[in-house]
């Protein structure tokens, strides 16, 4: 099943699932985009792990905002 609805994809770079076998090349390397073929971004936020939205809240805000005002 392919997700057919606009994506921005934010994740930390010290998020488990992120780093986990074979998933930074399922993201980078065109997988995820063949599955999510509306995937617009990815966003790999630095020094961030799981929980996102209270370890980077401003900029998860930022990047949550700048993605709705398109609609």
């Amino acid at each position: 099943m392919k997700v057919r609805v606009q994506v921005k994809f934010i994740t930390g770079e010290l998020d488990m699932v992120y780093t986990s076998l074979n998933m930074n090349e399922y993201i980078h390397a065109g997988g995820f985009k063949e599955d999510v073929p509306n995937l617009e971004q990815v966003i790999v936020q630095k020094g961030v792990a799981h929980f996102n939205n209270l370890e980077a809240a401003e900029e998860i805000n930022r990047h949550i905002l700048d993605f709705i005002k398109k609609f």
